[in-house]
């Protein structure tokens, strides 16, 4: 008799913990999540970031390819602020030295993503921990304070 309860104890773990995987597998999968992601890191160095945050896509030529992994706010030796953005970008994403980036925003909800738009030159490749410097996004009291100008020459 106690072998018999053995058993089903035996037979009731392993649909138990075979559940548990497929449930783990399917929470995982629908939340896009992976353990292991293959691909290189950059940086892109900034004076003003424009409030991308981590996590916030990476598009290369308007594609995909990666995600900003660490924000960190540093000072130059002239005293300048200098936002450094690190970039996971799929292994297999090509990015030219001479290549341009910048922060935009999508659609009308406002969320920030990193945009690179590759550079013509392929024959010098921005290698694994290369550096791109991007190109400052214009603030909203920049564009507040010129159409003000704007308005008192009229």
């Amino acid at each position: 008799m106690a072998e018999k309860s053995k058993a089903l104890e035996f037979k009731v773990g392993i649909f138990i913990f075979t559940g548990l995987l497929i449930l783990s597998w399917f929470v995982l999968s629908i939340g896009d999540f992976k353990i292991l992601r293959v691909g290189y890191n950059i940086k892109v160095i900034f004076g003003f970031a424009n409030g991308i945050k981590v996590g916030a896509p990476v598009r290369v030529a308007g594609v995909d390819k990666g995600e900003v992994k660490e924000i960190r706010l540093t000072h130059d030796h002239d005293g300048k602020s200098r936002v450094i953005i690190k970039v996971l970008l799929a292994g297999d994403t090509v990015v030219p030295v001479n290549s341009r980036a910048w922060v935009n925003t999508l659609g009308l909800l406002g969320e920030k993503y990193l945009e690179i738009i590759p550079g013509k030159d392929y024959n010098t490749i921005l290698p694994p921990n290369g550096v791109l410097i991007g190109e400052d996004p214009v603030s909203v009291q920049e564009v507040t304070d010129l159409a003000k100008d704007i308005a008192l020459q009229a």
